[in-house]
C-alpha cells in the first residue's frame, strides 16, 4: 500500500486501510473503490491522505509503533481527562475524578513505554496522521512516544520515564482553556490571537501543580515546553540553564509533531523536512544532543512515500533499514522509464554509499 495525497486519488483507486476517527468509527472501510463523489466528499471534509492499493505498492506496510487499539483507548483517556479538567477545577467536591483521570494518564504512560521498550525497529508514527479529527489528542500521544522513545534511549529510570510520560501527555492541557475560535482558526493568527495562545502554558501549570498525585516537574512540563534556548521562548523566556531537561527534550518531540502533522491552516511537513526544521535551530532554540537523538530513532523517509535518487532512479519506500535516513527503495523508474511489475527491484541504501534521495513526496513525481 501506498500514502496518496487526496488531490491525486483518482475514480477507480481502492482504499488499502480504513479511515477511522477518534472515537473508533469507520468512516470508510477498507477495499471501498473511489468514486469522483467519494473523492470531492474527501476534499470538503479536508482530508489531507489515504493509503490505497497497487501492484507497485503490493507488501508495502505502514509502520506504526503503537497499534490502533491504544491509539483510540489513549485518545479516550486524555480526552476524558481534558474535559473533566475544562469542567471541574482542584478545591471542589470533584477532585476525585480528577485524581482518577490522571491515574488513567499513568496507567497509559506505563503501557506505551512498555510497548517501546519491545520495539527495537526504527520508530515512525507516519501511519497514524491518517486517523480522522482530534489534533489536540493525537498530538499529545505523539509527543509523548517520541519523548519516550528519547527518554529511554537516556536510560531513565522508572520514575522519570513515568514523570516525563506524564508530563507530554499533558503538555498541552492549558489549551482547554484557549477559546476554540482561536485554536481551530484557518488563517494565521494575529498577534493579539498567539498571545492568547501563549496562555496555554501558564494555564497548564496552574492546573496541574494543584494535585497532589502528579509529580510536580509535570506541571513544570506544560510550563517551559516552548521556552528555547536562547530565551526566545514563552512564557517566561528562560535561557537554556534555567529550562528543565525535560522541557528540552519535549520541545524537540512537539515541534516535530506539530510541523509533520496536518493543520487546518497547512500541510504537513514531510519527516525529512520536519527534522530540517529542528536542525535549522540547533543548539539556538533545541538541544543539538537530543536532535541527534531523534534522528538514530525516527524515521525521516517512511515507508510507502516516493523518493527521487541522485542517479536519476525514482521508486517508493519499501522497508526501512537499521539505519533511518538510508532506507530500501523499491525501484520504479530508472533511465525516466516505467518499469513492469516483473522488472521492479529493491535497493538498500544502508549498502550504498554513494546512493542519495534527492527528492522525497507522498505523491508520484
Amino acid at each position: 500500500m501506498k500514502a496518496v495525497d487526496v488531490k491525486a486519488l483518482q475514480p477507480g483507486n481502492q482504499l488499502a486501510k480504513p479511515i477511522i476517527d477518534s472515537y473508533g468509527r469507520v468512516l470508510l472501510q477498507k477495499d471501498v473503490i473511489f468514486t469522483e463523489r467519494l473523492i470531492r466528499r474527501l476534499k470538503e471534509f479536508d482530508f489531507k491522505y489515504v493509503f490505497i492499493e497497487d501492484a507497485y505498492s503490493e507488501n508495502i506496510e505502514p509502520q506504526s509503533i503503537i497499534d490502533e487499539e491504544l491509539r483510540i483507548e489513549t485518545i479516550s483517556k486524555i480526552r476524558k481527562t481534558f474535559k473533566t479538567f475544562d469542567q471541574f477545577d482542584a478545591t471542589s467536591q470533584n477532585q476525585y475524578v480528577l485524581e482518577r483521570s490522571i491515574d488513567d494518564i499513568k496507567d497509559t504512560v506505563h503501557e506505551i513505554a512498555n510497548t517501546i521498550n519491545h520495539h527495537d525497529e526504527i520508530l515512525s508514527i507516519m501511519s497514524d496522521i491518517f486517523m480522522f479529527d482530534d489534533y489536540l489528542y493525537n498530538h499529545s500521544i505523539n509527543v509523548t512516544v517520541y519523548t519516550l522513545v528519547l527518554a529511554k534511549e537516556l536510560q531513565f529510570s522508572d520514575k522519570e520515564i513515568e514523570e516525563i510520560g506524564i508530563g507530554a501527555m499533558l503538555h498541552d492541557i492549558g489549551k482547554i482553556k484557549v477559546p476554540k475560535s482561536i485554536i481551530n482558526k484557518p488563517d494565521q493568527l494575529s498577534d493579539i490571537e498567539f498571545d492568547v495562545v501563549k496562555e496555554h502554558t501558564t494555564y497548564g501549570y496552574e492546573m496541574l501543580k494543584k494535585f497532589s498525585n502528579i509529580p510536580s516537574i509535570v506541571a513544570f512540563c506544560a510550563y517551559q515546553h516552548h521556552e528555547r534556548l536562547d530565551g526566545s521562548g514563552y512564557p517566561l523566556g528562560l535561557k537554556e540553564a534555567n529550562i528543565h531537561e525535560y522541557a528540552k527534550i519535549m520541545a524537540v518531540s512537539d515541534v516535530f509533531d506539530a510541523v509533520t502533522s496536518n493543520r487546518v491552516y497547512r500541510n504537513a511537513f514531510l519527516p525529512h523536512e520536519g527534522l530540517e526544521i529542528l536542525y535549522s535551530g540547533s543548539d539556538s532554540l533545541f538541544s543539538k544532543k537530543y536532535i541527534e537523538l531523534f534522528r538514530k530513532h525516527v524515521s525521516i523517509y517512511p515507508n510507502g512515500s516516493y523518493v527521487e535518487l541522485n542517479d536519476g532512479r525514482r521508486g517508493i519506500i519499501a522497508k526501512q533499514s537499521k539505519i533511518p535516513d538510508r532506507p530500501i527503495i523499491r525501484i520504479l523508474e530508472e533511465e525516466k522509464l516505467r518499469l513492469t511489475l516483473s522488472e521492479l527491484y529493491e535497493v538498500d541504501l544502508s549498502e550504498h554509499s554513494t546512493i542519495m534521495i534527492t527528492k522525497c513526496n507522498t505523491t508520484p513525481f
